[in-house]
């Protein structure tokens, strides 16, 4: 990973002028890290389809038209095959110019969200990390002009593009009050070629690495088969940040209750009466329910950040062991018994103590058990990234607590993507 060495980052900020201007990087990627990276575009692929899951951020382009529900429920009987490549697996399905654009990535692939923040992680501790973490998205296609048309990105979201190929890309940018003056600030607008003598031309190819500040409206086109991995820096504005604020403590402590509350009488009166409505589906501590108004957005926005933190920056949680390959923590904890395992250095496992519960934080997700020093001094081992041979582990004359809590203990944070068996 040479290539992105902090004074790698230090060059690309000066490139661009600390994130200001747009920039291209020839011949950024290693090809070990290219080949890993087209692995873990088929990893996405596959899971996303042999799971079904096409809901939420997975699109497909045919000849500029999204495709609907139906189109994306079949696509989902033909996942990649082992063998597959980007090129043997696209050929299988289209006849026509295509593209996915899948949003994400870091969710669905180990080879993306490890090598990719590998990468980047100089540049986060130059730079720091963007309040609402960072994510990846991913283009696929020949379609020619972006299905999206000319448009601008969301406020402060930042764009790096990961070029793998094989085909290459053109990107045509305009800064917003050129392109005001020419439009009136259209967007997603499809009448492109009017416009190409008025836009800045970036061409990039395998390897490169293409960078865009939020504010400029662009488009790109795609003639030949290409794929992109590009990793969104997260800077919202306030008034958004407090609301995914919000929304992660809706997720995290607020039991999704059903009971329907009946008529009020002299609601002005009974105000109290209103709000323990509320309150009685909040799984919160009664100090927090009782704490100042700063007192608990310190609180909320901390459990947030203990999330982000704890899965490495990236926005979304990876998939849990359950749902990858049907773990079951009940049934299959003590088969960690004879095992060698291992954490990433990349994804740190964060804990704390509140009165008699131990409270914690791996890939972003949380739990809690009762608070024993063993578990605590465990957590601490965990994250020196060693490998640790389980069995002589629970040899160990410091272990107070039966052998059974340790290894529930360890297959909680195995579910939760917290460290890799050792083959």
């Amino acid at each position: 990973m040479k290539n992105f060495s902090i004074d790698f980052w230090r060059d690309f900020l000066k490139t661009n002028n600390d994130f200001t201007e747009t920039c291209v990087i020839k011949d950024a990627i290693s090809s070990e890290m290219l080949n890993e990276l087209n692995l873990g575009i088929m990893e996405v692929l596959s899971n996303r389809l042999s799971m079904k899951d096409i809901n939420n951020g997975f699109r497909i382009y045919i000849e500029g038209k999204e495709q609907d529900d139906d189109y994306l429920k079949k696509i989902c009987e033909t996942p990649p095959l082992n063998s597959d490549n980007i090129k043997s697996y696209t050929d299988k399905i289209f006849d026509k110019k295509f593209g996915f654009i899948i949003n994400s990535g870091e969710r669905h692939s180990d080879y993306i969200s490890h090598n990719i923040l590998k990468a980047v992680k100089p540049l986060i501790d130059l730079k720091g990390i963007p309040p609402l973490g960072i994510e990846i998205t991913i283009f696929i296609g020949n379609y020619g002009w972006t299905p999206l048309g000319i448009h601008q990105d969301h406020r402060g979201e930042n764009v790096i593009h990961f070029h793998l190929g094989p085909g290459g890309k053109k990107m045509y940018i305009w800064d917003e009050e050129k392109y005001k003056e020419l439009t009136n600030l259209k967007h997603n607008n499809t009448d492109i070629e009017p416009l190409l003598p008025h836009a800045k031309e970036f061409i990039f190819g395998t390897s490169d690495l293409y960078y865009m500040p939020w504010n400029k409206f662009h488009v790109g086109y795609s003639d030949e088969l290409s794929v992109g991995i590009t990793l969104w820096f997260n800077n919202p504005s306030k008034y958004k940040y407090f609301n995914r604020i919000i929304e992660s403590f809706v997720t995290q402590f607020v039991k999704k209750e059903t009971e329907i509350i009946g008529n009020k009488y002299n609601l002005l009166e009974n105000v109290e009466n209103s709000s323990k409505d509320i309150f009685d589906i909040l799984e919160v501590e009664n100090e927090v329910i009782n704490s100042s108004v700063k007192d608990f957005m310190n609180f909320i926005t901390e459990e947030f950040n203990y999330n982000i933190i704890s899965n490495g920056g990236w926005q979304t949680i990876p998939l849990s062991m359950k749902d990858k390959i049907g773990y079951d923590v009940d049934n299959d904890y003590m088969k960690l018994e004879n095992v060698k395992i291992k954490t990433d250095s990349l994804f740190k496992i964060l804990h704390k103590k509140k009165n008699d519960i131990l409270f914690v934080y791996v890939r972003g997700s949380k739990f809690q058990m009762q608070y024993f020093l063993d578990l605590a001094d465990l957590l601490d081992l965990l994250n020196k990234n060693e490998i640790i041979d389980i069995n002589l582990y629970l040899k160990s004359e410091k272990i107070v607590i039966p052998k059974e809590a340790i290894l529930y203990f360890l297959a909680l944070i195995y579910d939760k993507r917290g460290f890799e068996i050792i083959k």
